[in-house]
């Protein structure tokens, strides 16, 4: 299913990625218009995988989910993108996690997959970069209240994703077509 195309601010200078197998990953910043296949797990019935790092995130977040309330963010539900960073200088082996706002809007980095989930989910990963797809899934935005009076939470993010073996039996039922 193609249905990632989102800019990442400025003009489209950048197309990613080409034809064919995702043989390498972009590099930070990204610029320009994503046009991928995404394979996009099911949250039916699924557990959960936190992302980390949000707390480098807490501005972007707190715009993505379109401000707090009292009883947190207003917008929750996203989709998200795991890409890999190679070039991450402190984790080769590092996934971001990227969230595709529900509204219009810029497509951002919202934290990381945990070193051992990354090291986990990659082959999955990179089984559908492969078949020219990217590894998607639906998330949740959560904490980010605001009570007052100082009582305010910050953003965390869940992805309804499932265990590496709930996704390797989805691709065997839902095989790849190239």
């Amino acid at each position: 299913m193609g249905f990632l195309r989102r800019l990442f601010g400025g003009t489209p200078t950048q197309s990613w990625p080409p034809p064919g197998p995702i043989t390498s990953w972009p590099v930070e910043p990204l610029r320009g218009e994503i046009d991928a296949n995404g394979y996009l797990f099911p949250p039916v019935g699924r557990s959960k995988v936190e992302v980390v790092g949000e707390g480098s995130y807490q501005g972007t977040l707190e715009q993505m989910a379109g401000g707090r309330t009292v009883d947190g963010p207003r917008v929750r539900d996203h989709m998200a993108l795991l890409l890999p960073e190679p070039t991450n200088p402190y984790d080769t082996n590092a996934v971001r996690v990227l969230l595709v706002p529900a509204t219009t809007g810029a497509t951002a980095k919202v934290g990381y997959l945990s070193r051992e989930d990354a090291v986990r989910y990659r082959a999955v990963i990179d089984r559908l970069a492969a078949a020219g797809r990217v590894m998607a899934c639906r998330a949740s935005i959560k904490g980010g209240w605001d009570r007052g009076s100082g009582d305010r939470g910050s953003f965390g993010v869940t992805l309804h994703l499932g265990t590496m073996a709930d996704c390797e039996s989805e691709l065997v039922r839902e095989p790849l077509e190239d």
